[in-house]
């Protein structure tokens, strides 16, 4: 099983996963699993502002996967829809959110850890 259907390597080999602490990702399963895999995860203190921009590509890939009104009878239909969509997303796309880290972190600072636009 994939957590996500990676079709490209932008990391590397050496690379940390980081999440917020939502409790879907801090429950014994998932942290379980992640151990099981040997998946190095970030520390993330509880209550920090949403910097992670993943948020942002979940939107674009789900914006395309129930592009004008699309539904989907079954989870196989969807899964598939969503690799499709996917790979539809340009390289540059995800070039352009990480490279939008230091102007949000500037802001987040800027705001005292308030909210910020994106």
């Amino acid at each position: 099983m994939h957590l996500l259907p990676f079709g490209r390597h932008i990391c590397g080999k050496n690379w940390s996963f980081q999440q917020d602490n939502a409790s879907i990702h801090v429950a014994g399963t998932t942290l379980e699993w992640f151990q099981k895999r040997k998946v190095r995860k970030i520390d993330w203190p509880s209550l920090s502002p949403d910097l992670n921009p993943i948020e942002n590509l979940w939107g674009i890939l789900s914006r395309k996967a129930y592009a004008n009104g699309r539904q989907y009878n079954t989870v196989e239909e969807l899964k598939m829809a969503i690799y499709e969509c996917w790979e539809d997303i340009p390289i540059e796309t995800l070039q352009t959110l990480v490279k939008s880290m230091p102007k949000r972190t500037f802001e987040m600072i800027l705001k005292h850890g308030s909210s910020i636009n994106y």
